[in-house]
């Protein structure tokens, strides 16, 4: 036998497995698969997500020093509101700052 013989039964062999798979596999319907999120779809979610709780962690702590704070003085609420008031500012500069475009060039 030659190698050329060697190829075809080799090709020949091949083609009968794969049209053997083709036979088993299973067909499902391309509607019954659930859509995947587009990379656009996740990216957005995730800095939503980021910035939620980036926003509520900055004032959960802000809140919890200064209680913490009147709650050592005996001075309620004035550090509470202070220190709530520092974290709502901490929050929002912290969405700004995870929502702000990176590396780009700047207009101006």
């Amino acid at each position: 036998m030659s190698t050329e013989d060697d190829d075809a039964s080799l090709e020949a062999r091949r083609a009968r497995l794969a049209d053997a798979l083709k036979a088993v596999k299973p067909r499902t319907p391309q509607s019954a698969l659930p859509a995947a999120p587009s990379d656009n779809t996740a990216a957005a979610m995730s800095m939503g997500l980021r910035a939620g709780g980036e926003f509520v962690t900055a004032v959960v702590l802000g809140g919890a020093i200064g209680w913490g704070l009147d709650w050592l003085l005996h001075t309620k609420p004035a550090f509470t509101i202070v220190f709530f008031l520092l974290g709502v500012a901490a929050g929002v500069f912290g969405v700004i700052r995870a929502t702000s475009p990176k590396g780009g060039k700047s207009t101006s």
